[in-house]
């Protein structure tokens, strides 16, 4: 399984979510499995061999034995997801699909980049009535080509694949060969498939940048090759930003709080948002950004308050309330 780091803003942001109690989670879990795990190993009560080396033949037949195990993986994934589905209500699919039901235009992310797609590529269904998408990938490794293309709409046209990552000198990065790989296999040669990089060192990604991804596939001959996010004045890879575009749900307060490391200010900050989301029906998102300096340097808290479940993993750009502490 593929597990990935997703950024300082993901790790650090603050906000209000629906815990599920210890004791649903106890019935989720197969014990005897764990057991079983914790039995394989290494101990010098029970000691074995481990690692030992191998000739080319049986090395190269273990790896391609090992291959069922992949295979079924994501069936495993499904039947823990029901699972979860019956205790909890909640529904998680490995590849799952946002948008107008028959869209042309798709972008293919995972991350949280995903929650900025979705809920921009509604707006653009909400208020504009374009025929676009968003594709999230859950399960990248073992990549499952069927369930990738059955989550994909049949009407999609063309598809804007969004790494967070950078390969020098490839074709393509990881999840672009992926969904480029499984268009082939499956013969989908009708489909254009283009693809781009985000993100960088926790750079911001924000609905505005989703929305120059969906009109690059909008033009005639979209660019293959892209970047978003920054101004790429040596190899003229990216893509023009245009306003910013606000789809926060509505009713949402924003805030912004200026102050310097060490004077409360972000303590403070942290107090008052889970005093709001703990203690009132509101719901509650804060970030907060450090300078290098730390103690002395420059902090800036986002906060953001409203009636409505907040997605929006990006800073606050057009504050209802501006503060700047001095001292």
């Amino acid at each position: 399984v593929q597990h990935f780091f997703d950024g300082f803003r993901t790790s650090h942001e603050v906000n209000k979510v629906k815990l599920i109690d210890y004791e649903t989670m106890k019935d989720l879990i197969d014990w005897e499995a764990v057991k079983i795990h914790h039995g394989l190993a290494l101990n010098p009560r029970h000691p074995h061999m481990q690692g030992q080396s191998q000739g080319p033949d049986i090395f190269f037949q273990c790896v391609e034995a090992s291959n069922s195990f992949y295979d079924n993986l994501a069936f495993a994934f499904e039947a823990k997801a029901r699972l979860v589905e019956e205790k909890t209500g909640c529904s998680f699919a490995l590849y799952a699909y946002d948008g107008h039901p028959e869209a042309t235009h798709v972008i293919v992310v995972m991350g949280s980049a995903a929650v900025t797609c979705s809920e921009t590529a509604a707006h653009l269904v909400e208020e504009k009535g374009q025929r676009v998408g968003v594709l999230k990938v859950r399960l990248f490794r073992p990549w499952d080509r069927q369930r990738f293309l059955a989550a994909l709409p049949s009407t999609a046209t063309r598809l804007c694949v969004l790494d967070r990552t950078k390969e020098p000198g490839s074709q393509g990065e990881p999840l672009l060969t992926e969904v480029a790989a499984s268009l082939h296999f499956a013969a989908r040669h009708e489909v254009i498939c283009v693809g781009g990089r985000y993100g960088l060192g926790s750079k911001e990604f924000t609905p505005n940048m989703v929305v120059a991804c969906f009109q690059n596939l909008f033009q005639e001959t979209p660019r293959p090759r892209f970047t978003v996010g920054i101004t790429d004045d040596v190899t003229h890879l990216s893509l023009p930003i245009g306003d910013w575009l606000d789809v926060l749900p509505k009713g949402t307060t924003e805030c912004m709080f200026y102050g310097l490391g060490s004077d409360g200010t972000v303590g403070a900050n942290k107090s008052a948002v889970k005093l709001i989301a703990l203690n009132t029906e509101l719901h509650a998102q804060a970030y907060f950004e450090y300078d290098a300096k730390k103690s002395g340097g420059v902090t800036i808290s986002h906060l953001r308050f409203g009636p409505l479940p907040i997605h929006a993993p990006y800073n606050v750009r057009s504050a209802d309330y501006l503060a700047v502490h001095k001292e």
